[in-house]
């Protein structure tokens, strides 16, 4: 049986995104959370500005926010003892040493982009850093202009495999970052020597790939024990 969902940010880009996918793929999304002033309109499912409010509506939460709101709804799971998946970014120090804090008690899977192709993409950009040792590695990612954080999380997550593959700092390697109009997401990952170069692309075509991948964690992470959880895990564990 299909655990009950919950959008935290259920008004914003992803959270309609996913919501409208959940009709199509018969996922059980019960309640939409957001901000007070948004919920002004009628809707199929609960509508609710508190996650605390009304526990026993779902099983599982997924949000994608802002670090604020997304700690304060993590918070909320970790008191009513509820699971999260989280695809939220920009997290600064203290919250994600929160966040791990918080998994010792609920399961918590945390995931800079919910994209399958992307995380098929972060083993290979694993494996040629440490193939390539000499060749000099560059990131460059472009998203739509209203987006807060930049680099964009899924940036800084290649750069933290690069890091770990090669043993250095994530800040050692160059992101260039680019804000333009309509673009959903778009991350190079150049590997260059003097006499060749090779260039790992994703280009995401739609949010759907991110709504999906939010679907089905929240549905495996609702059946984990207490712990902090990454999309990788997921990929690992037969998705």
């Amino acid at each position: 049986m299909n655990s009950k969902i919950a959008i935290n940010g259920f008004f914003g880009r992803m959270g309609q995104s996913i919501y409208n996918l959940s009709k199509k793929n018969k996922f059980n999304v019960t309640v939409g959370c957001d901000k007070k002033e948004k919920i002004s309109q009628e809707s199929e499912i609960l509508l609710l500005s508190d996650l605390s409010s009304n526990p026993e509506s779902f099983d599982v939460v997924i949000d994608f926010t802002l670090p604020e709101p997304s700690i304060d709804a993590v918070k909320i799971c970790e008191s009513l003892s509820k699971p999260i998946t989280i695809g939220t970014t920009g997290f600064n120090k203290n919250q994600k040493e929160y966040l791990l804090s918080a998994s010792k008690n609920i399961p918590l899977l945390l995931a800079p982009n919910m994209s399958l192709g992307v995380n098929a993409t972060l083993k290979s950009i694993s494996e040629l850093s440490k193939l390539l040792p000499n060749y000099e590695i560059s990131i460059e990612e472009t998203h739509h202009k209203n987006k807060i954080d930049s680099p964009s999380g899924t940036a800084l997550k290649i750069a933290e495999v690069v890091a770990e593959s090669r043993d250095i700092k994530p800040a050692d390697i160059n992101i260039k970052s680019y804000r333009e109009d309509g673009e959903i997401g778009v991350h190079k990952t150049i590997f260059k020597s003097d006499d060749d170069e090779i260039i790992i692309y994703h280009n995401a075509y739609n949010r759907e790939i991110f709504a999906l991948g939010a679907l089905e964690t929240s549905q495996w992470i609702a059946k984990q024990k207490p712990g902090f959880y990454t999309y990788q895990n997921y990929m690992e564990d037969g998705s």
